[in-house]
């Protein structure tokens, strides 16, 4: 058990992690992906093309940091409720359900941002899968659940 703390407390830490990542990202994206794409895919600085994908960039970039927000504010939910030993509960039923729904909504506007920028339906086909995934482990955690109330009733 003492080795399971651990492994949520290493988790904790990379989502707090990820977190401000995240956060120094909303301020700092444009400006990161426009001095990629000039540095090292060779487009003019100021250019009509990096004007165009800044624009493409930001219409798909913030929305998904929005969800992504939420993926980790109920991530970090679900990993205190774990760590706490409230592990089959109708809550972090939902914390998973929000996640898979958040990772969908991520994969279907990268999928409209792919028919601008190609490679965003890399991101479109790992967050649908990742989506459907975490539907699969929340449909097992609500069996879960459910059959713990059933054995909680028999005597």
């Amino acid at each position: 058990m003492v080795t399971n703390k651990k492994s949520i407390g290493l988790s904790l830490a990379v989502c707090f992690v990820v977190s401000a990542f995240l956060l120094l990202l909303v301020f700092t994206g444009p400006w990161l992906f426009e001095l990629y794409m000039t540095s090292y895919r060779g487009f003019v600085p100021n250019g009509q093309t990096i004007l165009y994908l800044k624009k493409v960039f930001g219409a798909c970039f913030y929305p998904c940091a929005v969800f992504s927000a939420v993926i980790l504010y109920s991530l970090i939910k679900l990993l205190l409720n774990i760590k706490s030993d409230e592990v089959f509960t109708l809550q972090n039923v939902k914390y998973l359900k929000t996640i898979s729904w958040c990772c969908v909504a991520i994969a279907l506007i990268t999928f409209v941002g792919g028919y601008f920028y190609m490679p965003f339906m890399f991101i479109a086909m790992a967050g649908g899968f990742v989506g459907v995934l975490l539907r699969v482990l929340k449909n097992v955690m609500q069996t879960a659940l459910e059959l713990r109330e059933e054995n909680d009733l028999t005597i």
